[in-house]
């Protein structure tokens, strides 16, 4: 009884970190190319809808803004009343272009223009690359009535 226990232990055990690599494996890739993770970012919206894995794609900095953000927020609805990646709520995306990279050094700006809802947006890209993973590091509207920049929403929270 005692070696089938350990032997029903060790499967119940073994699945579950070869799930857990398998999760955390699709998401430690790292992207290579400015142009592979603004795609990849994109993808969910054009595909599935499960955008719970969003902050994967976001640099240290970036990340660490939400964070305070939702520190402060303390469970309310924090500077951020919107989906900056989609420039609204709900989103039916269609005609998405990624524009040409500009590249200098470990920085990088990607432009990526799409219809939600058949009402044009153009999205600013600010990327960086941390330690060969490239990662958004600020997103910034650049059409329409409503222009804004992700870091300076942050900035001038008031709560």
């Amino acid at each position: 009884m005692k070696g089938h226990f350990s032997m029903q232990r060790f499967t119940v055990v073994a699945a579950l970190s070869l799930a857990t690599m398998s999760a955390s494996t699709a998401l430690a890739q790292p992207f290579k190319t400015p142009s592979a993770l603004i795609e990849a970012l994109y993808a969910p919206y054009l595909g599935n809808g499960d955008t719970s894995e969003r902050d994967a794609f976001f640099s240290d900095g970036l990340t660490g803004l939400y964070a305070t953000d939702a520190q402060k927020s303390q469970g309310e609805v924090g500077a951020i009343g919107f989906d900056p990646v989609i420039n609204g709520q709900d989103w039916d995306i269609a005609d998405l272009r990624v524009g040409k990279t500009e590249i200098s050094g470990q920085a990088a700006v990607v432009t990526v223009r799409f219809e939600n809802f058949s009402t044009p947006v153009t999205l600013r890209y600010s990327l960086i690359d941390e330690d060969g993973n490239w990662q958004v590091d600020d997103i910034e509207s650049v059409e329409g009535d409503t222009r804004w920049t992700l870091s300076e929403i942050f900035a001038n929270a008031q709560y």
